[in-house]
């Protein structure tokens, strides 16, 4: 991760810019999970600056109820899955953040139970869990810019909540 600005005058998540180095994510290969990507690394708090991570001996992330990687089951069933967000490049070049949900089957392989990927030069995401077994993911630690993620059982798979639009 580099840090493209001044930490002065704007939050580290909106001038970071992350840099994939594994070619894979929890033993999932970076092309099975879209083509046309050669690396993909999950966010992990061992991979930023501590010094941006916490104030004093106070964890912001965890006071903020967020982490890059969350358990639950959040489709209803016995299994349980993993959300974890992260950075990718395609092969091409052109970098952004992903988000993931993996069943982890006990003493099985995981498997990809959703994908959602954008291109953008800010590739911050970090993850809440939200009411009802619905999950919030965030592109930064201290604005709106919120997304739910949920189980729908009627279309049986994963969807984005339609938010209220703002007065």
């Amino acid at each position: 991760m580099t840090l493209d600005g001044d930490l002065k005058k704007e939050a580290w998540w909106a001038v970071a810019d992350f840099h994939p180095f594994t070619t894979e994510v929890r033993g999932i290969p970076a092309n099975q999970i879209r083509k046309s990507w050669c690396k993909a690394t999950e966010f992990r708090k061992d991979l930023i600056p501590k010094e941006l991570l916490f104030e004093g001996s106070a964890d912001v992330m965890k006071a903020a109820g967020m982490s890059f990687a969350i358990e639950g089951r959040f489709d209803g069933t016995a299994t349980l899955q993993v959300a974890v967000v992260g950075v990718f490049q395609e092969c091409a070049g052109p970098k952004g953040r992903f988000f993931l949900i993996l069943d982890q089957p006990a003493g099985g392989t995981p498997r990809i139970r959703f994908v959602d990927a954008v291109r953008t030069n800010r590739q911050f995401g970090a993850l809440q869990k939200g009411q009802g077994g619905s999950i919030v993911a965030w592109e930064c630690m201290e604005c709106d810019g919120s997304s739910v993620l949920k189980w729908d059982r009627k279309k049986r798979k994963f969807g984005w909540v339609p938010q209220p639009e703002e007065q």
